[in-house]
């Protein structure tokens, strides 16, 4: 009985460390890996409306103001809170000026303004900043984002003979709603004040010219996306504890040891029934990180604890059954990475505690939704083989 007890203890650290887990998605939440040149790049689109803010526009009316606009851009995340973006911005703008000249249009009114009406574009280089990401950690499931960015470009009117360059300034606010892996949708209002010239009208009450806009559109994120968190678990119990445990399994397992030489000599058909119930095994489980096959440290408190009772009853043999989560991954990266796993305990049962490879069995189920939470699905079943 002590025995039994002991081993139910020992494979429910296996609970213990996903909880462990799951409570380290908060201790570590800022930690990712560093992704490759080619991770995480994005294209996006939107079109909306834009509002001019020129040297006399206040002259008329906001409705007449109001212009169709469009966005279109390309960008990477370097981190989840941090990335960058080409954009090219712009279509149409509307407004009023004093004087007659470039981009009047009509008549003047009894004010003598004249309407005015141009075609620009403003290419710009953006700063993003994920603040959900900075301040609440990484989460690929998450529906809501908030990204504030600041850039810099040039302006470019093409309405009329002459054309008129200038330096702009960017900034504003994306609203990013999560639609699956690959697509989000964007509320993005944002704003450009550049040089005066911009209207191709000097003086007035603005030492600038500016544009509003808000937009609507939707982003795509090329495949490679998404970051692979560092978690790094405390230990799940101290030198101290596990020595000790291991030291009451030991005195457990000469307990039963000497019991069962005891009725050995009364009966060998008894003896043969305390043998199988002595070497009968709990199933183990060995959990992963997510998109890796690399064993942690925390779990090899479970595989060499196996390790030290399949040496002591050497008729014991084990199946390893590799396991993916089907939510993240292809189906044939799935199906490498359950393999992977697999080989991978199995490595550690014989490289590191001498296991024979004649007593190791293994194989790969693939990307599987066992278990409810994502995670659990990320795992090595060890089973005894009869």
């Amino acid at each position: 009985m002590k025995k039994i007890i002991m081993l139910l203890a020992i494979a429910g650290l296996s609970s213990a460390a996903m909880a462990q887990e799951a409570n380290s998605d908060l201790v570590n939440k800022h930690e990712v890996y560093t992704t490759k040149f080619w991770d995480n790049w994005f294209v996006s689109a939107s079109v909306g409306a834009e509002m001019l803010f020129g040297n006399n526009d206040a002259h008329v009316g906001v409705g007449d103001r109001i212009s169709p606009t469009f966005n279109v851009g390309l960008g990477k995340w370097f981190t989840p809170g941090i990335g960058v973006r080409l954009q090219y911005s712009g279509y149409e703008a509307k407004g009023s000026r004093k004087r007659f000249g470039a981009y009047a249009k009509g008549q003047p009114d009894a004010a003598g303004y004249y309407d005015q009406k141009f075609h620009y574009m403003n290419l710009h280089g953006d700063v993003l900043f994920n603040l959900s990401a900075l301040i609440g950690g990484y989460n690929p499931d998450r529906v809501y984002e908030i990204i504030p960015y600041l850039g810099a470009g040039f302006t470019n009117n093409y309405s009329g003979v002459k054309t008129r360059q200038g330096f702009s300034v960017n900034g504003g606010i994306i609203n990013k709603f999560r639609l699956s892996p690959a697509f989000d949708l964007n509320v993005e209002l944002g704003g450009m004040m550049a040089q005066n010239k911009f209207d191709a009208e000097i003086g007035g009450k603005c030492d600038f010219d500016g544009v509003v806009s808000a937009t609507v559109g939707v982003t795509y994120r090329f495949k490679n996306r998404g970051f692979k968190t560092t978690k790094k678990c405390p230990q799940l119990i101290s030198e101290a504890e596990l020595r000790d445990l291991r030291n009451r399994a030991n005195a457990s397992d000469a307990e039963n040891q000497s019991l069962k030489d005891q009725l050995a000599r009364k009966s060998d058909v008894v003896a043969e029934t305390v043998v199988k119930t002595v070497a009968d095994i709990t199933p183990y489980a060995v959990f992963f990180e997510i998109g890796s096959s690399k064993v942690a440290r925390k779990e090899e408190v479970n595989i060499g604890h196996l390790a030290e009772y399949m040496k002591k009853y050497p008729e014991i043999k084990v199946q390893l059954i590799g396991y993916a989560d089907k939510a993240t991954g292809s189906a044939a990266v799935n199906q490498r990475l359950s393999v992977e796993r697999a080989q991978t305990v199995a490595k550690v049962l014989t490289d590191k505690y001498g296991i024979s490879k004649d007593r190791v069995a293994l194989e790969g189920e693939g990307g599987v939704d066992k278990y409810q939470e994502i995670y659990l699905n990320r795992m090595v079943l060890i089973e005894a083989v009869k």
